[in-house]
């Protein structure tokens, strides 16, 4: 089974007057197109840790983690349930902490290269460290609420679905069903979405075509520009450009629902 589903690319040359954004329609194979649930935590969301004062963790501030309740509830969980409904992979994607509850998702893991620092190298200083507890708080890797991280509840696993930490993890996974394309909705577009393992641009370099659904995401936004969405609108720009792809919720549900009527 096909569906069809506009995708957005950017467009750089010819270079004095670029052509801009470009749609172009993809006509998907559902067995070979995955949707991936990527940190949807369950920060500030009913039933998880209270977001705290003294720490910015995940989204930061208590303003971005409404705005990102809201995503969670009102459009990435609605086209998890599109995906499901018409027999799409649907995946997982979280950092260990979280992974480690649920191992049982876990598919096996193959033998990863080692990436040690030669020689044993240790960090020349403690500064990366130090700028991090100046910016997040003083011992934020203390936080109570690490403790009670989970996915928030309505894009959890359900079913089947698989479980991924790594990037060799997925990647494996993924040729061994087959599967070309990925379809990611979560958190953050400037930060994890992009550079966090399986994330987009660890995918993309291994010749996955990749696409983010351009409302079921948020960046880390700061007070002055959240109600413009400043940092998610750069960094989709950045992931056309430079990355891969976007596409709009309503026509990955439209899509979803043509596919299901089929």
């Amino acid at each position: 089974m096909t569906f069809r589903l506009p995708a957005r690319y950017y467009r750089a040359v010819p270079t004095s007057n670029p052509e801009g954004l470009v749609e172009e329609p993809w006509d998907l194979d559902i067995r070979r197109t995955a949707f991936v649930e990527l940190h949807c935590w369950n920060v500030g969301c009913p039933g998880g840790p209270p977001v705290p004062e003294d720490y910015w963790v995940d989204v930061g501030s208590p303003a971005n983690h409404a705005a990102a309740w809201a995503i969670i509830r009102d459009l990435i969980a609605p086209c998890l349930i599109a995906a499901r409904r018409i027999g799409m992979p649907v995946i997982h994607v979280q950092p260990e902490l979280i992974g480690n509850r649920y191992l049982d998702r876990q598919p096996p893991v193959p033998n990863e290269p080692n990436t040690a620092a030669p020689f044993g190298w240790a960090p020349i200083s403690s500064n990366q460290s130090v700028r991090a507890n100046r910016v997040h708080g003083e011992g934020y890797n203390d936080w109570e609420g690490w403790k009670d991280l989970d996915i928030a509840e309505p894009v959890r696993p359900e079913g089947d679905e698989p479980m991924f930490v790594t990037t060799d993890q997925l990647d494996f996974w993924l040729r061994e069903q087959g599967i070309d394309t990925l379809i990611y909705a979560g958190f953050c577009t400037n930060l994890c979405i992009l550079d966090s393992p399986a994330a987009m641009r660890a995918m993309a370099n291994r010749g996955y075509r990749c696409a983010l659904l351009r409302e079921a995401t948020l960046a880390v936004e700061f007070p002055e520009t959240l109600a413009q969405r400043t940092h998610t609108e750069v960094a989709l720009r950045y992931i056309e450009c430079w990355i891969g792809y976007t596409a709009a919720v309503n026509d990955f549900l439209a899509a979803c629902e043509r596919a299901a009527g089929a």
